[in-house]
């Protein structure tokens, strides 16, 4: 209960002094396998979940730190992060430890991967159905591609945004929720087709003023020997400082 009172308080206080939420969104996040998955390949939640986290591919917990337009994600307890900026319209999805410390995923956010991929773009649609939340009343858009679906889950009185901020965000249909929301997601819910879902769900919230080095990306280089380029993303690695003789 005293998570859910503080999302609120934070939520009302942005919303009444505030044109667009500056701060941390906290969200807990759950995965299931489908049953028609689990009857192909014969993998499990639990097998699947433990493979994840043998990997590093694996988030329990999601905090996205937004300023402006830029946002900031922390995945994997720390151990990886994903950055947008606004700026470049590029999002970074940067390895912090481990033996691929230095690799940095490159999306172009302006290009929608099945459009690249089919030339169709996501049916986005508002429903008419009202949700509840974690106790708050919540409106949904539906992202549809042939692979899957994402429904964004928002309160218009929640977390407002100014959609600007966004507009040239097309992956994951963010700047077309947005545009309609006017605010950031209390739940995601993304289905891939015959595969797995999973369910983002907003734990707490925190209003503050947010240091632009946090959205800080170090100088990249591509690798000769791993560099490849695919749809909207490209690997990249991070470019070392030379050592002092």
């Amino acid at each position: 209960m005293k998570y859910l009172l503080a999302v609120i308080f934070a939520a009302i206080t942005v919303s009444s002094y505030s044109q667009s939420f500056e701060g941390t969104l906290t969200y807990i996040v759950d995965l299931d396998v489908l049953p028609e998955f689990i009857e192909k390949t014969g993998i499990d939640k639990e097998t699947l979940l433990n493979k994840m986290k043998e990997e590093d591919e694996w988030s329990d917990t999601i905090r996205i730190t937004y300023k402006g337009g830029n946002y900031h994600m922390s995945l994997n307890n720390g151990k990886s992060c994903a950055i947008y900026l606004s700026s470049s319209n590029k999002l970074y999805l940067i390895t912090l430890s481990g033996e691929d410390s230095d690799v940095c995923v490159v999306a172009d956010a302006s290009v929608d991967k099945e459009y690249a991929m089919f030339g169709e773009m996501p049916k986005i649609e508002k429903l008419d159905t009202q949700v509840v939340v974690n106790e708050i009343n919540c409106s949904i858009v539906r992202v549809k591609w042939k692979a899957g679906v994402q429904d964004y889950y928002y309160n218009s009185e929640m977390f407002s945004v100014n959609p600007s901020l966004f507009k040239k965000h097309i992956h994951d249909g963010l700047s077309q929720f947005l545009e309609i929301s006017k605010a950031l997601p209390i739940q995601i819910v993304k289905e891939v087709n015959g595969m797995t879902r999973s369910t983002m769900t907003l734990i707490y919230s925190e209003s503050k003023s947010v240091d632009d080095s946090l959205f800080t990306i170090p100088k990249l280089v591509k690798d000769k020997k791993t560099y490849m380029k695919l749809y909207n993303m490209e690997i990249m690695r991070v470019k070392k400082a030379k050592s002092k003789k």
